[in-house]
């Protein structure tokens, strides 16, 4: 039997295809290592690589120090900040009902909870005047735990602020900053008792200054977005030296709960009516003695002037600073004390922002010409 075989041609070709493919065998090994060294030059020590047991490589020291000045902050003023806890009186009706034999009126009990802060080493409290003022009965509860009743030294109800007094030992009273120098921006800190959960702090931006007509008081007050919720009024809102530039009041919520619209009244306020409280046993409310009226354009014109800004001056009452100041009716007062009027509620508060006695100085427009007038501040009359 004849044996067959392949054509020399043909087995060349077929030799000269496995050189070729061992040939190409061989550089893609070689490649491959290649890479695989030059990957793992280009890999850190694994002394360097981030474990779940080493995580201290991620750390920001900026924000760590951040933190722990911040935590600090917070550690420091807990201690001045107590909880209002108040006890009611039943009501009046409840009372005749009882009276009469229809019901049975229960024992009071603790129906309304606030803020406040200690400032005085001898146990001075400042809180809200609304917080406290139906009360019969009014215990605070420092951060160390004690419960402690209270006396009443004295409040301002127009300016919603109350004096509360303790006695103990070992209290830290948190010291007040200047509410004059506050900036719109500036970080703050709310601390106080919202909903009966105590030492509660939340933080926020002052988002503006100086609104008025918000409430029965005669305040202007600042507005933040640290939330605030029932039961953080009377509480300290706080700047990040930890000094209080605010006493928290109230809020405006459609739900109850905070949404971002929490206004304070400024320390300077609170800071004056403790001042006169604790030195004179009651507040001195400056008088200057004027009517007003709103100043509109057609009473402008009337008047010569080319704006309607202003407080204009209706009448001014008998004996009083601003009678002897030389203000006449139909006079404009445009400056108080060096700062702008605009309508009669600035007037209004630079006025409860000055010292009985202090001497002011007034520029007015008086019939198109521009006057400048002096006169000091009494105290109002009983």
């Amino acid at each position: 039997m004849k044996r067959y075989q392949l054509p020399r041609f043909l087995l060349f070709l077929l030799f000269l295809f496995f050189v070729v493919t061992g040939i190409f065998l061989w550089k893609f090994y070689q490649t491959s290592l290649l890479e695989k060294k030059t990957y793992q030059q280009l890999l850190p020590p694994p002394s360097t690589l981030l474990t779940r047991a080493d995580s201290s490589s991620c750390r920001n020291p900026s924000l760590q120090v951040l933190d722990e000045e911040f935590t600090s902050l917070i550690a420091h003023i807990v201690p001045s900040v107590v909880s209002i806890i108040t006890t009611d009186a039943p009501n009046c009706e409840d009372l005749l009902r009882e009276f009469l034999g229809l019901s049975h009126v229960q024992e009071a009990s603790p129906n309304k909870m606030g803020s406040g802060m200690i400032v005085s080493k001898s146990g001075d409290i400042i809180t809200n005047w609304h917080v406290v003022k139906d009360a019969i009965e009014v215990h605070a509860q420092l951060d160390d735990g004690r419960s402690l009743p209270t006396k009443l030294v004295g409040f301002d109800d127009r300016a919603d602020i109350a004096i509360l007094k303790i006695q103990a030992d070992h209290l830290i009273p948190i010291p007040f900053g200047n509410s004059d120098q506050v900036k719109v921006g500036q970080t703050v800190v709310a601390i106080g008792n919202p909903f009966g959960l105590q030492e509660t702090v939340t933080e926020g931006i002052i988002s503006a200054k100086g609104r008025r007509a918000l409430s029965e008081t005669v305040n202007e007050f600042f507005q933040t977005s640290a939330l605030i919720n029932p039961g953080n009024s009377g509480g300290p809102l706080v700047n990040i030296h930890g000094e209080v530039i605010g006493i928290n009041n109230f809020i405006i919520s459609r739900s109850g709960g905070a949404e971002g619209l929490g206004f304070a009244i400024p320390s300077n306020v609170a800071r004056r009516v403790y001042n006169d409280i604790t030195r004179y046993g009651h507040v001195l409310r400056p008088w200057f003695g004027v009517v007003l009226r709103p100043l509109n354009t057609p009473l402008a014109k009337q008047l010569g002037l080319t704006r309607t800004s202003g407080a204009l001056i209706a009448a001014t009452l008998l004996n009083s600073p601003a009678e002897k100041a030389g203000l006449k009716p139909g006079d404009v007062i445009t400056s108080f004390n060096h700062h702008s009027i605009n309508d009669p509620i600035d007037l209004r508060h630079c006025l409860e922002q000055t010292e009985v006695g202090e001497k002011v100085t007034l520029t007015i427009e008086r019939y198109g010409d521009t006057v400048s007038l002096s006169t000091s501040i009494q105290e109002e009359p009983k």
